[in-house]
């Protein structure tokens, strides 16, 4: 009893089953049938063809409204000066041959058919900087509405022409526009219409979108000045990131800027001044190359390039000012000595106001032997003869004179060491003579040292002379420096609030 209650229920399950599947194919047939029905209605070649524009009176207008979503920025080629961007683009216009009662089809209030079946305007992109011209609104699918609304989307990459001002790079705002419009329909055939939209957008990490504008406009061309065409052009304002080139360009120019400085306190006696300077203009050109890679090929700098080349040549001016202090601290005084006016403004007016302090004047070394007391000597042989053996009257005569100014002198002049003095022999006129002789070869060794001396002093003079024109042109570069910074910073900061 209970097994075939249970065949009976199995029995009953499947014809539910097969009942319920027949209703379904029976329905989908039914749909399928509808929207063959609806095709062949709407596309019947007799009264529909996509070459011709869709409306009864030839009067009618086709108004087309064309939004454009802002997705992305793929690159922005400033050298080249072009905008390659992803958009979704949607088109609707009225196409009055495409209409039908959804009763009379099952309910069917739209179908989708490929866009080459249906007419479509001939829009194109005024500002395409492409390879060829692409008709993007072929090979994509569009949404037919009972009301014979006809709506096209898809997303479309463009590459257009832009206008790039890196006047205030990389602190800039640019302004792009894409003009779109139908080439061959004029004002009387298709009216164009433009909604944009920036909700979408997502930036690519270098650039920020500001805003996107749609403006309708009716131009006249000069090949038929007489008929109107309509467009919509998109605005778009993006301002860069500017951290990447922050990083990488104009903080390292600022602190080659800054390490410059070192090489006005580097010692001439190192003799790496120059060196030092060549490496870093060495650098900064380096960085000037960076700089033209990214700026596009014409005859206006931005600020930063007008910056790069102010710290080059502030620069080079160190490198000159180092060949300049290295000459001057090698000065000699056979250079026929220190002018007088190099030595009143350096030393006596500059040296003071650069905290370079003048070395004391010091006494040069003299001897004042003259030749009456040569003559003294010849007169006077008894008296050398007879004090002369022990010294008594040659090392006073030397002292008086400050030729000898100390013992160990004593001794070489004489010949002598402290323990055993030397003898003097021969005749109290030949002793006169030769000590006549000794004063004279050592006036003559006297006005040598006297010669050395003076010449180091003046080469004494000269470095300090070389150390106020090095703290002179420290003090030029660091105004300089300044100065091209804080206008610099003006600038960029006179963009920042206009962007803002």
């Amino acid at each position: 009893m209970s097994g075939g209650l249970c065949k009976r229920a199995v029995m009953f399950s499947a014809t539910i089953l097969v009942f319920l599947s027949i209703i379904t194919v029976a329905e989908e047939t039914g749909t399928s049938t509808d929207h063959r029905r609806l095709l062949d209605t709407l596309f019947d070649p007799a009264k529909y063809s996509p070459i011709i524009r869709p409306i009864y009176n030839r009067a009618h207008v086709t108004h087309v409204n064309m939004t454009v979503v802002l997705s992305t920025i793929i690159d922005m080629d400033e050298r080249n000066q072009l905008l390659k961007s992803n958009m979704w683009v949607t088109l609707q216009w009225i196409d009055e041959f495409m209409r039908w009662n959804p009763d009379d089809y099952g309910g069917i209030d739209n179908i989708k058919v490929p866009s080459t079946d249906i007419w479509l305007p001939d829009v194109v992109l005024y500002d395409n900087a492409a390879t060829s011209y692409i008709n993007f609104l072929i090979k994509q699918i569009a949404i037919i509405y009972y009301t014979g609304e006809i709506l096209w989307a898809a997303p479309v990459i463009y590459v257009s022409s832009c206008s790039v001002d890196v006047t205030y790079f990389p602190f800039d705002m640019q302004n792009c526009s894409m003009k779109f419009g139908p080439w061959q329909h004029d004002g009387t055939e298709v009216y164009m219409h433009g909604v944009a939209n920036k909700e979408e957008y997502q930036s690519d990490g270098q650039w920020d979108l500001v805003e996107v504008t749609a403006v309708e406009n009716v131009e006249y061309y000069p090949d038929h000045p007489e008929v109107p065409y309509t467009d919509v052009r998109f605005g778009l304002v993006f301002t860069r990131r500017p951290q990447y080139y922050v990083f990488n360009l104009l903080l390292p120019n600022a602190l080659f800027t800054v390490v410059t400085i070192t090489v006005f306190y580097l010692p001439p006696e190192s003799g790496e001044k120059i060196s030092l300077s060549i490496t870093i203009l060495l650098s900064l050109t380096v960085f000037q190359l960076m700089l033209a890679d990214f700026m596009p090929p014409s005859s206006f700098l931005p600020f930063v390039g007008y910056y790069f080349i102010g710290v080059m040549v502030l620069v080079s001016m160190s490198l000159v000012s180092s060949v300049l202090v290295l000459n001057v601290h090698c000065g000699t005084p056979e250079d026929d000595g220190m002018p007088a006016w190099v030595r009143r403004l350096c030393l006596d007016h500059l040296a003071p106001l650069m905290h370079v302090w003048k070395r004391p004047i010091a006494r040069p070394f003299q001897a004042n032997i003259s030749m009456h007391r040569l003559e003294e000597l010849k007169r006077a042989p008894t008296y050398v003869k007879a004090k002369l053996s022990n010294g008594e009257v040659f090392l006073p005569l030397l002292r008086k004179y400050s030729i000898v100014p100390d013992q160990n002198s004593r001794h070489r002049i004489m010949g002598s060491s402290p323990e055993r003095p030397r003898k003097v022999r021969g005749n109290a006129c030949d002793e006169s003579e030769l000590v006549i002789e000794l004063l004279e070869e050592t006036k003559k060794l006297t006005k040598y040292f006297d010669l050395k001396r003076r010449e180091e002093l003046a080469k004494k003079d000269w470095k300090i002379v070389a150390m106020v024109v090095d703290k002179l042109f420290l003090l030029i570069y660091i105004i300089g420096s300044v100065v091209a910074a804080v206008i610099f910073a003006c600038q960029m900061g006179t963009n920042t609030s206009k962007t803002i």
